[in-house]
């Protein structure tokens, strides 16, 4: 455009001086064009004196066009922002600076959303399809079954298991749990780990009314709605839905979940197999041991529990808890374990107390879990594990017998209780290092930051505590389903 007007600009300008000055003084007028039109060529000089002005002022125009069109993208360039478009100079200012480029920049935004279904309460059926088509396949585990409070009732269809958004469980971490063992169609452990459910909801400072009998009501309830005879169970308390505030003031009403869940066979495994055994790493300083208040209670917050666990996965896929120790070198927790310590006693007693003779080689051992101070949680099946070892010492070497391998010197455990554990002295001194949780899981550690751990295999401590502990689950006890 700007090319064409200054062309038509200079012809009709050119023509009327050369109208002009040909009446008056023709012969000047073509002694004065020569020259300029040289630079057309030499056939331009041939030309009649008409073509020759028509083709002068064609040349005028072209380069006045060519200086209008330059003038233009300077002042373009003076006005364009320097920074990125999110910079000083954002996307609003050059939305500003330009029409039909803040149209062009908006429809492209909205074009961002394009795709994206809006879904309604009618359209519960095509919500439900899209929730199965994700969760269903791939989940590495099969939720039987959920009980929620704020329904008073249990699903068992996996696209209906969900939470409220503005549950201060999901969005604010204020919400604790616990879990419990489904086993022959019994719940095991759900006094203690109930009442210490209860425990951390006050710690939590979560008001609510929810007492023993009716969380393991819900328990129980979800438990049989599952179908199934084993199954792992686990439960929530949450402050409960109502807002995003960070206090709990406007909450409606507190929350109880319950899910009942297996891991599918074909579920791809993240820890090795039991006589594998585990190769734990110290998790560096960048993982901090909870302060006390967390430590003490479980909290739905278990954000340094699993970055212990990344890092141990990480570094040679053979480990996934961790371990945790402290400025002065004492022993923590793992991930989501208790780690127990097995030595040999010092100052080997006689042995005749312990079902063996004086003349056997026996070893006489002694297992040391960390205290329950306030810095590590109160585990459960740790404080079951000594229970064990404690009556297993009463029995003698013969309560191990049958979990030696062959070549293996005949053990007895003559004491087992907590006290402080140094990493320099485990790893120096330790025959057994074993980590323990969920009731009845068990792995031995072989090594630990490289170091084997006695002879860098599974030992009969561990083989012992794996079979009775899953042993206590078929004796009957617990609340039938």
């Amino acid at each position: 455009s700007a090319l064409s007007l200054s062309l038509s600009l200079s012809l009709s300008f050119s023509q009327s001086t050369l109208l002009y000055s040909m009446s008056s003084n023709p012969q000047g007028v073509q002694n004065k064009i020569k020259q300029p039109l040289g630079c057309l060529g030499e056939g331009a000089l041939g030309m009649p004196l008409q073509r020759k002005a028509i083709s002068l002022s064609a040349f005028i125009g072209f380069v006045g066009a060519l200086v209008i069109i330059q003038r233009k993208h300077k002042n373009r360039d003076r006005g364009a922002p320097r920074t990125s478009p999110r910079g000083e100079h954002g996307l609003a200012s050059s939305r500003r600076k330009s029409g039909a480029g803040s149209q062009r920049d908006e429809e492209s935004l909205m074009g961002l959303a394009h795709g994206i279904a809006v879904l309604h309460a009618s359209d519960a059926d095509e919500i439900e399809r899209r929730l199965r088509a994700k969760l269903v396949p791939g989940s590495a585990v099969e939720i039987l079954a959920m009980y929620s409070s704020l329904l008073d009732a249990v699903v068992t269809d996996p696209a209906h298991m969900t939470t409220p958004i503005s549950d201060h469980l999901v969005h604010r971490g204020h919400g604790v749990f616990d879990t419990c063992t489904l086993r022959h169609n019994r719940l095991h452990c759900t006094d203690e780990h109930i009442d210490r459910l209860l425990q951390s909801a006050a710690a939590a400072r979560i008001h609510h009314g929810f007492t023993r009998a009716s969380i393991l009501r819900a328990i129980l309830a979800a438990a049989k709605a599952s179908g199934a005879s084993s199954a792992s169970v686990r439960y929530w308390i949450g402050a409960g839905p109502g807002d995003f505030h960070w206090l709990p003031d406007r909450c409606v009403e507190a929350t109880l979940y319950v899910v009942v869940y297996n891991e599918k066979p074909s579920a791809r495994k993240l820890e090795p197999s039991f006589d594998a055994g585990l190769e734990e790493i110290t998790v560096t300083p960048k993982v901090p041991f909870k302060p006390p208040l967390l430590a003490g209670l479980k909290s739905n917050n278990y954000l340094i529990n699993c970055l212990s666990g990344m890092e141990s996965y990480a570094a040679s896929k053979r480990g996934c808890y961790g371990i945790q120790v402290d400025e002065k070198g004492r022993v923590g927790e793992g991930a989501v374990c208790s780690a127990l310590f097995v030595f040999e006693q010092e100052a080997s007693s006689n042995g005749a107390s312990n079902g063996t003779s004086p003349d056997e080689e026996v070893r006489h051992l002694v297992v040391a879990t960390p205290r329950f101070d306030g810095t590590i949680l109160a585990g459960t099946t740790a404080a079951a594990a000594l229970a064990l070892l404690n009556e297993a010492s009463m029995l003698g070497a013969s309560a191990f017998d049958q979990y030696l391998l062959p070549g293996e010197t005949r053990v007895v455990v003559v004491d087992a209780r907590q006290r402080d554990v140094y990493a320099a002295e485990a790893k120096e001194k330790a025959r057994e290092m074993i980590f323990v949780a969920g009731d009845y899981k068990v792995h031995g550690v072989v090594r630990w930051d490289g170091t084997a751990i006695g002879q860098g295999s599974v030992g009969p401590v561990a083989r012992y505590l794996n079979h009775a502990l899953e042993a206590r689950m078929h004796q009957g006890n617990g609340v039938a389903v």
